[in-house]
């Protein structure tokens, strides 16, 4: 692979990207399930629970699919199981055909995830050019969010045509995601290609992942807690503007400023403190989505709003850098296995504690269930801090004896 290459391979990564993310249905989806299906809150947070669910079970798996078969083969069969469950939305008639339609959504995102980044990642180690990773990585993300910001305020208007028209015209895009893929040039891989029974590759990565390899462990859990609070919040804001008495038309437009505003966060992210990096990014971040939950939660009013909104900040500086760490930490042959299970890891956090903030939602008010949330991830934050920087304390001591 030469530079030419790898800058086609960039290109279209970020057509891939803007076109995957270009989420129509994002400011409308609760009212969509609310108002044509009759589900509650917590209904709705149960079905997003499923499609995290399906990023649980097929996340890592996928991950070793695009290490083996190859990240663009991987990509283009994603693309077309997202588009599928984009449509399958559209004909739901109830829970279950919702989440239905939810978990193919969640099997495509699943085939996606991780094989973009290391897509990335290896196309710019195959030329020498890693270290841009972090810049590259962070403008991929301000394309998602760009994409995902213009979507958001005219998927407001598709909805007003008819509700289906969101989900049917951010199908029909996420197909030409797909085409653009078929001109991608697969990267070299630095580590021969892992070959024989997957579930025991699978294994063995998680094995690599907890033993001997703890700061990759670490980066992952906080991870969890600090992006699935993030993806919380921001349905979050969906209950909040109806809590607020706001015109559903307001949607689009509030949450297209939010993409906007986390895509130039991850846009100049390298440059916003760029020394604090890998763990100690996500202890800051994390401690700033609590104030953002208890500032939101403690009255409900615009200022509570512009609060949660913090949740853009968070996840357009913090993703590319917790990316980046691990990728500088994981060998190259289970690169997208690795990114897939921290996507993994996401999901997993955002099934309990997305129940937690429904149920309290539904019966005591969005105020009391962003509070319920900050609490559970303060505890849990804490308990991490504590594991982490014990095991670290550790391993320098190991290192230490070892002379190594």
């Amino acid at each position: 692979m030469n530079n030419q290459i790898c800058n086609r391979n960039i290109r279209l990564l970020n057509i891939f990207t803007m076109c995957v993310n270009a989420v129509f249905c994002l400011p409308i989806i609760l009212p969509f399930y609310r108002d044509q299906l009759g589900l509650t809150f917590h209904d709705f947070l149960m079905i997003e629970s499923i499609f995290c669910a399906a990023i649980v079970i097929l996340d890592v798996p996928t991950g070793w699919m695009a290490d083996t078969i190859g990240r663009k083969k991987t990509l283009i069969a994603g693309a077309l199981t997202f588009a599928f469950g984009l449509w399958l939305i559209t004909q739901a008639t109830d829970f279950w055909t919702a989440a239905l339609a939810e978990f193919i959504v969640g099997s495509g995102s699943s085939l996606m995830s991780g094989a973009n980044s290391a897509m990335l990642y290896d196309s710019l180690l195959a030329v020498g050019r890693q270290d841009e990773f972090r810049k590259r990585e962070g403008f991929r993300f301000a394309m998602q969010l760009y994409s995902c910001s213009a979507a958001s305020v005219i998927g407001g208007y598709l909805y007003i045509m008819s509700p289906t028209y969101p989900m049917e015209v951010h199908s029909a895009i996420v197909v030409l995601a797909a085409i653009a893929a078929l001109f991608f040039v697969e990267p070299p891989r630095h580590k021969k290609i892992i070959e024989g029974n997957p579930l025991l590759d699978i294994l063995k990565t998680v094995k690599y992942i907890t033993h001997g390899h703890k700061e990759i462990a670490g980066l992952i859990l906080l991870m969890m807690l600090v992006f699935s609070t993030t993806k919380i919040s921001m349905f979050g804001v969906q209950a909040y503007t109806y809590a607020l008495g706001y015109p559903e038309s307001w949607n689009g437009w509030i949450v297209s400023t939010l993409m906007l505003a986390g895509g130039i966060c991850g846009h100049i992210g390298h440059k916003i403190w760029p020394a604090l990096y890998g763990r100690k990014a996500l202890y800051v971040l994390g401690a700033i989505l609590v104030l953002s939950l208890i500032g939101a939660g403690v009255g409900i009013s615009w200022l509570g709003l512009l609060s949660l909104s913090a949740e853009a900040f968070v996840f357009g500086v913090g993703m590319p850098r917790a990316q980046e760490a691990i990728n500088n930490l994981a060998e190259s042959g289970m690169r997208a296995t690795i990114l897939s299970s921290a996507s993994l890891a996401t999901s997993l956090g955002f099934i309990p504690m997305s129940q937690l903030i429904g149920w309290m939602t539904d019966h005591y008010g969005i105020g009391a269930g962003l509070l319920g949330h900050a609490a559970l991830i303060s505890a849990l934050g804490l308990w991490s801090y504590f594991i982490i920087e014990r095991s670290y304390k550790r391993s320098i001591v190991n290192s230490t004896i070892t002379g190594t």
